[in-house]
């Protein structure tokens, strides 16, 4: 008997077969969102979301981390 893979959003929800989910791709380059698609949902890189609210927060997530994550050094600003 084959085993059927559980998808579970990273809010919570287990994808059932009506659902219109998404994948994501975060890269320290960007995120990229693609449609569902069952043999990229098993990829250990790709993140597995129920749908555009989920989609919306990670975006909002990933935003927030790239923009504490660019310091400013000092020696590069030019002064005006």
């Amino acid at each position: 008997m084959a085993m059927t893979p559980v998808f579970t959003c990273l809010c919570g929800v287990q994808k059932k077969t009506t659902n219109h989910w998404v994948l994501a791709s975060v890269t320290p380059a960007g995120i990229t969102f693609m449609p569902w698609d069952w043999k990229l949902a098993q990829s250990d890189d790709i993140i597995v979301l129920c749908g555009e609210g989920c989609a919306a927060a990670l975006l909002s997530r990933c935003l927030g981390e790239w923009k504490q994550a660019a310091p400013v050094d000092k020696e590069l600003t030019v002064a005006v």
